[in-house]
């Protein structure tokens, strides 16, 4: 029993004679935070107890020096340290994270706006301003009336370039929207040019009448252009689709069914709408896209309801790729490019 206990006594004081330094040097970081934990639990408490300090027999107010101002609290550097505390952090794992710490920051930065404008306005005070009422332009001087028609013209503008990317009858349309405004501008312009040729013999130059909402115009072009998304995407008059089901029932007879086929692509527009290939074998289509950069294309197969079957990845205008596709069923498919889903870009793809 004796030997057991000066055992212990003899393990118990080589654990301080000749120490474990690896497990001491671990626990370095551990006594470091236990010492940085007790000195600001202690700075804390001495903050928390700490009485005001005097001045003299009495406690004194500070006073601002004069032509010097001081803001109030304020939360808005908190609110922009822990959104940029966020961001950082949404940067790290990434996903709806980082949106997250993108709008934290954002509404902290905005909050602190808001109070730095209230601070504004509260040392510089609006002065309201004398009331300047003009009774007309100065002498030599034509300011001309309102106008919609730059508006029509903005929106022109946006159909015609939709209709230079689809194709088909929007760009028909966009093309008659921007004629018929600019002849409605021109007609504007001419009635000005009348007022001016009064203005010679009477010596004053009247504006024309302040114009109307073009609402008759508006909601023509806009069911126009309606009409033409709808035959464009072949809901009206026939659709790009055809109307068997992939693989239901014996496709119709075409030419020779090949394995590679050579399809171009030109003026947002295919060269070929039917194609034919032996069923179950791996076939390939080269596409060579002749339009501008800028006009991707591709090629996708899709079944007869419009499901996705193959996509593909664009080819930009000017260039030309091989696509390789797995072996269909018999049956009539459709083959799409996905960027211009019009008319010209949807053929038959007949599988036999």
């Amino acid at each position: 029993m004796l030997e057991g206990v000066w055992n212990s006594i003899l393990e118990l004081t080589a654990r301080f004679v000749i120490p474990d330094w690896g497990a001491a040097i671990a626990l370095l970081p551990a006594v470091l935070l236990l010492l940085v934990a007790a000195w600001l639990a202690w700075t804390g408490w001495r903050f928390a107890h700490a009485g005001p300090t005097r001045r003299g027999p009495s406690r004194r107010v500070p006073v601002t020096p004069p032509g010097i101002h001081m803001p109030g609290p304020s939360i808005a550097p908190f609110l922009a340290a822990f959104g940029s505390f966020a961001l950082f952090a949404g940067l790290v794992f990434g996903d709806v994270w980082l949106w997250i710490g993108l709008a934290l920051l954002v509404v902290g930065l905005l909050y602190w706006g808001r109070e730095g404008l209230r601070e504004f306005d509260h040392l510089v005070p609006a002065t309201p301003l004398p009331a300047v009422v003009h009774e007309g332009p100065p002498p030599g001087v034509h300011v001309p009336g309102p106008s919609f028609r730059p508006f029509l013209a903005s929106l022109a503008m946006a159909v015609l370039f939709f209709g230079l990317v689809f194709g088909g009858w929007l760009l028909a349309v966009g093309i008659a929207f921007v004629v018929v405004t600019l002849l409605g501008w021109l007609r504007d312009a001419r009635l000005e040019y009348l007022k001016t040729v009064d203005a010679d013999r009477t010596g004053h130059l009247e504006n024309l009448p302040e114009p109307h909402w073009p609402r008759r115009l508006l909601v023509a072009f806009s069911l126009v252009v309606g009409v033409a998304l709808l035959v464009d995407a072949g809901v009206l008059f026939g659709s790009p689709a055809p109307d068997g089901a992939a693989g239901g029932g014996p496709p119709q007879a075409c030419a020779e069914p090949a394995t590679e086929i050579d399809l171009v692509a030109a003026d947002i527009a295919f060269d070929v709408l039917e194609l034919c290939v032996p069923a179950d074998t791996a076939f390939t289509i080269n596409l060579v896209n002749e339009d501008p950069p800028g006009v991707p294309h591709d090629v996708d197969i899709r079944d007869g309801g419009g499901a996705v079957l193959v996509d593909t990845p664009t080819v930009d205008g000017g260039q030309e790729t091989a696509y390789d596709y797995d072996g269909l069923g018999a049956g009539e498919y459709v083959f799409i490019c996905s960027i211009h889903p019009i008319p010209g870009m949807t053929g038959r793809l007949i599988v036999q």
